[in-house]
């Protein structure tokens, strides 16, 4: 099962576990889930994102960094008579775990969430036995679990920790079981979503087998995982908005198996050679017409070209979100003027309602703080537009601002079609199937921005691409041609 199957079973589960009367399943039947798969996948991530999804409550805790007395409670004597006889006998506290779902519902009013427990199978040797108790009876000491709460437990396969303990058969034959491995498309499509380093993204198509390792030897552990990928996505980033020197070191602190380390740094710095060089953004905004460029991407090293694919992609990536922001404007201007041309109002005094309107908004949470901002930057500017205009020829002035919008926007559709065009032209191969043309008509096939406006704009150097393929042919062929034709140096 790969992690965004996994995600999606999470959520069926938590929606069956918590379904109105006559729906849900009864709690003597909900099993746990239990996770198992190689670290750094996102596992963790997974869950959160369900709770976040699902409106649901959201507690954690790492099991390697209790003691079985923070699990169960901590014991105290309570007199109790039984048949006539006073005894002395032992009682527990409120775990500290189940204490914090109390007091998170307290706190949140969420009555219904996640309980996810990370590395229940690397615990010690004294809270094995209350982890199969967890499991098995969904308690913590005496006390159970809310109800209303979906316990998801998470761990490694002994391969990749010395430390774990193996669940037996009853605890096993009480849990949700699911297998997750590592699989390089899942996190593609996350990729895009969460805005990786297009050097990384890139890299991993040209090289899918570097995705993920985990191996062990005489110089000990080599691995190299997706929360690596990520957390060195993010480091790029900064290093490069501070004008930071990126030096090969630092793929060694994030990948830890030197070959794959050094295979990356060879292909950054082909990146970095590529984005320096000014030809490639005039030729994509038409101010540069030498074919020059072209000529010598062609006759570039498949690395080189890979990275001026994923150049493109990315500067493509801004301009349609670009496009999209001012679509969004244009829609919004729209929406305002109509609202306006329906009250009998001056344009200065239906804008001051809209402010006060958005206030009101705003304080009851009725709106998102940065839409908030954007809508009042608009209406702002539009206040300045609206005292500059005579009252008898408001109507006609509103009329000529949106038409002058309208036209921007049109040209920037215009200017974005004919950079899709040339990005196309640029890359366009004699062999179809050649992996850098392939990696950007996928980036601009599975982008949901590009694919929206692709849907709807004729741009024919596009469409004579993806035609002959659906987009899982298309992934298909890349990692085919990849293997074919770059050298495995590891």
């Amino acid at each position: 099962m790969n992690i965004k199957d996994a995600k999606e079973e999470i959520r069926r589960t938590l929606r069956a576990y918590t379904a109105p009367e006559g729906y849900r399943i009864p709690r003597v039947r909900q099993r746990p889930i239990l996770l198992i798969g190689p670290p750094g996948i996102g596992k963790t991530a997974i869950v959160e994102q369900v709770a976040e999804e699902c409106q649901a409550g959201f507690v954690s805790y790492t099991m390697t960094h209790h003691t079985r007395q923070s699990a169960i409670g901590l014991p105290f004597l309570k007199e109790k008579d039984y048949e006539g006889k006073h005894f002395s006998i032992t009682e527990y506290t409120m775990s500290e775990i189940i204490a914090s779902i109390y007091q998170y519902m307290e706190d949140s009013g969420h009555k219904t969430g996640i309980l996810f427990i990370d590395e229940i199978n690397c615990v010690s040797e004294t809270l094995t036995p209350v982890m199969l108790q967890f499991l098995q009876n969904k308690t913590f000491g005496n006390h159970p679990v809310p109800e209303g709460w979906l316990i998801v437990a998470a761990g490694n396969p002994p391969e990749y920790n010395q430390s774990v303990r193996e669940f037996d058969i009853v605890t096993m034959d009480r849990v949700k079981y699911m297998e997750i491995e590592a699989e390089l498309s899942v996190w593609q499509d996350y990729a895009r979503r969460a805005n990786i380093h297009p050097a990384v993204s890139s890299y991993l198509a040209l090289h899918p087998e570097h995705f993920y390792c985990m191996e062990s030897n005489a110089d000990g552990k080599h691995f190299v995982t997706a929360r690596g990928w990520e957390d060195l996505s993010c480091i790029l980033y900064s290093y490069e908005s501070l004008k930071e020197p990126v030096t090969e070191l630092l793929f060694g602190e994030y990948l830890r198996k030197e070959a794959i380390a050094r295979s990356f740094s060879l292909y950054y710095r082909w990146y970095e050679k590529e984005k320096k060089d000014p030809r490639l953004a005039d030729f994509l905004t038409g101010k540069l017409t030498d074919p020059s460029l072209k000529e010598s991407l062609s006759n570039a090293p498949l690395e080189e070209r890979f990275a001026a694919a994923s150049l493109i992609a990315s500067f493509l990536k801004n301009r349609f979100e670009s496009w999209s922001e001012k679509k969004e404007e244009l829609l919004k201007y729209r929406e305002l003027f109509s609202d306006w041309h329906r009250q009998e109002s001056g344009l200065s005094d239906f804008l001051k309602k809209r402010l006060e309107s958005l206030v009101i908004r705003r304080k009851n949470a009725l709106i998102s703080i940065p839409d908030a901002l954007w809508e009042q930057k608009l209406l702002e500017g539009l206040e300045d537009f609206a005292l500059s205009l005579p009252q008898e020829t408001q109507e006609e002035n509103v009329r000529s601002f949106y038409a002058e919008k309208r036209a921007a926007f049109q040209k920037t559709e215009e200017t974005l079609a004919e950079s899709v065009r040339l990005a196309c032209s640029l890359l366009e191969p004699d062999n179809f199937a050649d992996p850098p043309y392939l990696y950007l008509i996928t980036e601009l096939s599975k982008n949901p921005l590009s694919a929206s406006f692709l849907g709807s704009h004729l741009v024919e150097a596009y469409l004579n691409a993806s035609s002959g393929l659906l987009v899982s042919d298309r992934e298909a062929a890349l990692k085919k041609a990849v293997r074919e034709l770059s050298p495995n140096s590891l």
